[in-house]
């Protein structure tokens, strides 16, 4: 049986835990931006009138809603995404090859998939209200990385699924 590396191993838990606590503080800053855009909707419109980023000012309450829900539904997913991962390199230290490792990876597939899809709609409703020129209008779309990443989860995962069969069929024998 192969060695791990317990510092590999390591860092990479902290790496994971660093990433689920700034999905977290960006869900929170982002759920606090939403209730100041509330709570502040008519000076916000005046700032917004005078920003060379934005469109129209008195058309982007609803898109902008909208754009924080969607924020709001991608960091959920990241951080579902994340949750999985932590499970997954958990178990990596000790027997990698089951097939709770193989539904974990399925699972990040899907959640990437659903991140995806909503990275759709929040490119839709961002080039809405923002001007062309803007980083503003450039946020979310397709990513062809992304599209990669599902593809690896979801080909790991039947990797993970046939590797857990054939040491369980391996075990039977001996």
């Amino acid at each position: 049986m192969p060695t791990t590396n317990p510092t590999l191993l390591r860092a990479t838990r902290g790496l994971l835990w660093l990433t689920l606590g700034l999905i977290i503080a960006s869900a929170f800053i982002v759920a606090g931006v939403t209730v100041a855009l509330v709570v502040a909707w008519p000076d916000v419109m005046a700032e917004i009138r005078n920003s060379p980023m934005f469109i129209d000012a008195t058309t982007m309450r609803f898109p902008l809603s909208v754009l924080m829900l969607l924020l709001i539904a991608i960091l959920a997913a990241a951080g579902y995404v994340i949750r999985q991962l932590q499970a997954l390199v958990a178990s990596a230290a000790h027997d990698p090859f089951v097939i709770d490792n193989a539904a974990r990876l399925r699972r990040i597939g899907w959640a990437l998939v659903a991140i995806q899809l909503l990275a759709i709609p929040l490119h839709w409703t961002a080039s809405s209200i923002a001007k062309a020129s803007s980083d503003f209008s450039q946020m979310g779309g397709i990513s062809i990385g992304s599209l990669l990443a599902i593809l690896l989860a979801f080909v790991l995962a039947t990797v993970f699924e046939q590797g857990a069969a054939m040491r369980d069929e391996l075990e039977g024998t001996v």
